[in-house]
């Protein structure tokens, strides 16, 4: 009996390597898997009889962890014991890499439902809350640490929600594709292009920060971009 071939990128999930297509995409973009032998295309078709190698790597639940992993690993800062919520948790990017920096227990916010990765949601120090609006989110004492990483809304719609629930720290990342307006000029992929459009953005934005009497600690270009290649940036900031 002969199997059918399948590509790559599908056999890939279908077989439990990845979890989507994407994530399979992306390894083999990156020559982390190997069919018999050598480093493979995407359009490569393979069955049973294939054999396949993937390059061991960290395995993160969406590319917002790796952005937070780096902003820290540039930057380093204790989170350890402390109390934190994130923003705009979506599948738990940034809530990963806060629990592997000790803290003591993590809340996630988010809009959306049923997005939070497995692997985080069946945590004892994950407390969750689906379906929330952060502007509603009333927890009885504010956070030590405030992550956020939203998307489709600008931050200052919710920097006075942001603001309440803080005690010390907040790490924020910043996403001109989302403050600028829909009229600035954009290319193929949605990314912004006017630089100078970007800077009054961030400037408005830290206008803001100043008006509340947050402290700027440190800012910096994330290392690793928005999906469709915007540019994005992360804040530290401290009450």
């Amino acid at each position: 009996m002969t199997t059918s071939m399948v590509r790559l990128d599908k056999y890939l999930v279908e077989k439990g390597f990845f979890e989507s297509r994407n994530r399979a995409l992306d390894a083999i973009k990156r020559g982390k898997v190997f069919v018999d032998g050598v480093v493979a295309k995407a359009s490569l078709k393979c069955d049973e009889s294939s054999n396949i190698d993937i390059d061991e790597e960290k395995f993160y639940v969406s590319r917002a962890a790796k952005k937070l992993e780096l902003f820290l690993e540039e930057y380093a800062m204790d989170l350890r014991a402390k109390r934190a919520v994130d923003i705009g948790s979506s599948t738990g990017g940034f809530v990963q890499i806060l629990l592997e920096n000790e803290v003591a227990e993590v809340s996630c916010v988010d809009v959306g439902s049923n997005q939070l990765h497995h692997s985080l949601r069946n945590n004892e120090k994950v407390a969750i809350f689906e379906e929330t609006d952060v502007r509603d989110f009333k927890p009885s004492k504010p956070f030590e640490i405030v992550t956020c990483d939203v998307s489709f809304i600008s931050i200052l719609q919710i920097i006075d929600a942001i603001d309440s629930l803080a005690m010390c720290d907040m790490i924020l990342l910043f996403k001109p594709q989302f403050e600028v307006g829909r009229a600035v000029k954009r290319d193929s992929r949605g990314v912004v292009v006017d630089q100078s459009v970007i800077e009054e953005a961030k400037e408005r934005f830290e206008e803001k920060t100043k008006a509340l009497g947050w402290e700027l600690c440190y800012s910096t270009l994330s290392k690793l971009a928005g999906k469709s290649g915007n540019i994005e940036y992360i804040y530290h900031f401290r009450k």
